[in-house]
């Protein structure tokens, strides 16, 4: 019989097993081991830090957006501004994501007390996907508002600063 840390072994090795046979395939395009990923190199690990302004358009309308970023590894995270063109009130929240090979993927959230009154009662939750580069990045995003009707149709193109 075997003992319960040789079965944890054994799980444990099947598992990066799985993991290496769904990541790699069975080989390399000349039938060999696939080759190690790599890590990322230095100057793709701090791509994102720094503030990013732009604008931002949705179903509630245009605005601006703007973020103050940090980026560790691939993950990101920060504060998040944006400002309704019409009616200039703005909202406060975080922004957080994660970036791989030019693409982004991105949770804003602005809790109770994040809007300019008479809303500072709501709350809005957005995320959405797009593309990055060392001096823009372009997305897409839905989400919903406590105050008002879900969030839809969301774009936004910023712009390092």
């Amino acid at each position: 019989m075997a003992t319960t840390t040789t079965r944890r072994l054994l799980l444990l090795r099947l598992v990066g097993l799985l993991v290496l046979a769904s990541a790699g395939g069975c080989g390399g395009s000349n039938g060999g081991p696939s080759p190690l990923p790599t890590q990322p190199s230095a100057s793709t690990l701090d791509t994102l830090t720094g503030t990013w302004s732009g604008s931002a358009s949705d179903s509630s309308g245009p605005g601006q957006m703007s973020w103050q970023i940090t980026q560790s590894d691939m993950s990101f995270s920060g504060t998040v501004t944006m400002t309704d063109s019409g009616t200039g009130l703005a909202g406060r929240g975080s922004v957080s994501g994660t970036v791989s090979s030019g693409s982004i993927r991105f949770s804003i959230s602005v809790p109770a007390g994040g809007f300019d009154s008479p809303y500072a009662s709501c709350t809005a939750e957005v995320s959405g996907d797009g593309q990055v580069s060392t001096s823009s990045i372009t997305g897409t995003y839905s989400g919903s508002n406590s105050c008002a009707d879900a969030i839809t149709s969301g774009q936004l193109s910023l712009n390092r600063q």
